[in-house]
């Protein structure tokens, strides 16, 4: 008897006990389901033309440029520029010491003058006038032999080509790179002096896989992004493909940028090409997730996020276009879709 009372006594207890925590516990529950819903971001599903494109690495490469060389030897007396200055076509960039090359030179020009002479005696001994344009060739040859003409003539030349490559001169309007040597080296013949680059013409070399040629075409627009400027792009377009696939299936491709101001020779960058690919329905990328290895696209509504199962197609850097599954105007979930679970209650 005294179990059964206190188990009928205890029953108001427990009742009560229940009914007095049921309270806190649904409004903890309560509190619970408002901290557990997902923050995200949403955007609208749009129809439109959809721009496909093909993205490859590439690196600059000056259109024109060339390294200097010494031809003769001697000692760097002058340097007139440095690198990353600008220089004029035909602009002395540096000078060897020219005493002995200029004293060569002055006396073959003796020599050659005292040569003419003697041949002009040669041509009058045989009755000749040395002015008269119609002497036989073989008489003055055979004259230009006697007075040694062609030797001394063969000698002042040498001494001009010396004398005049101890200037070394800019070809065209550059900027200098690669210079290192310093006044009173010896020149080296077999090492660059220096590079000067046309820096208005630049072009940008990169690869493609052989089945993106039909998206590759001479005339193609490019989108050109520098590593090192990031948020700063330049315009060009293709000017040659190499009509030939490599043994690892690449073909490669050059492209004139357009106004090249900031961009050095060998620096690393992306090359973009797009083309219009047709209307499609089109997503950011990160708001398709996968779910039981399909495509999903979580669309939100009334604060709640429904699963959607899509068709994906074509893709750019940004965007993915959705064959079926979602509508033009759905609202999709962008960020904070990692997680979610089909009614999945939603801040947005």
């Amino acid at each position: 008897m005294s179990v059964k009372y206190w188990l009928i006594m205890s029953l108001p207890f427990v009742a009560i006990s229940c009914g007095k925590s049921g309270g806190e516990n649904e409004e903890r529950q309560q509190n619970i389901l408002v901290e557990d819903r997902q923050q995200v971001t949403t955007t609208v599903a749009t129809k439109s033309q959809f721009r496909q494109e093909l993205v490859s690495n590439g690196k600059i490469s000056a259109g024109r440029s060339v390294d200097l060389y010494w031809e003769v030897n001697g000692t760097i007396s002058d340097i007139n520029t440095a690198n990353g200055r600008q220089i004029q076509a035909g602009a002395v960039v540096a000078k060897l010491q020219a005493f002995k090359t200029k004293n060569q030179l002055e006396s073959s020009e003796a020599d050659l003058e005292q040569a003419k002479l003697q041949m002009k005696e040669a041509l009058i001994g045989q009755g000749y006038n040395p002015d008269d344009p119609d002497i036989p060739d073989y008489v003055k040859h055979l004259a230009e032999i006697k007075s040694g003409y062609l030797k001394s003539l063969a000698a002042y030349n040498s001494a001009k080509y010396e004398y005049e490559h101890t200037l070394l001169k800019a070809p065209f309007s550059g900027v200098v790179a690669n210079l290192t040597e310093k006044s009173g080296n010896l020149a080296q013949q077999s090492k660059p002096f220096c590079r000067i680059i046309d820096q208005n013409s630049m072009t940008v070399d990169f690869t493609i896989i052989e089945n993106e040629l039909s998206f590759v075409k001479t005339g193609s627009k490019v989108e050109i992004s520098v590593f090192s400027i990031p948020g700063k792009s330049w315009s060009g377009q293709v000017v040659e493909i190499n009509p030939f696939v490599e043994t690892n299936g690449m073909v490669r491709v050059k492209a004139k940028i357009d106004k090249p101001s900031q961009l050095f020779e060998g620096m690393n960058v992306s090359v973009k090409i797009s083309q219009n690919a047709g209307e499609y329905i089109s997503v950011p990328k990160s708001a398709v997730v996968m779910r039981s290895n399909r495509p999903v696209v979580f669309t939100a509504k009334d604060h709640l996020a429904h699963w959607c199962y899509v068709e994906t197609s074509i893709e750019n850097s940004t965007d993915i276009a959705i064959v079926s599954g979602i509508n033009e105007g759905d609202s999709v979930v962008v960020s904070g879709n990692t997680y979610l679970a089909d009614r999945s209650e939603i801040i947005y």
